[in-house]
């Protein structure tokens, strides 16, 4: 157990903070394109 405790620390310690706010940034980005979230127009034609 303490091994398993000590691998995922230093995995942890490993993540670069930058490039996890760099990830989030790139899916925000990525739903705003992509409109995810968007309410829907009421006005248009629907199928």
């Amino acid at each position: 157990m303490n091994n398993k405790i000590a691998r995922f620390a230093l995995f942890a310690s490993k993540i670069n903070r930058q490039h996890v706010q760099l990830a989030f940034s790139i899916l925000a980005l990525g739903m705003l394109v992509l409109g995810i979230g968007a309410p829907l127009d009421s006005g248009g034609i629907s199928h």
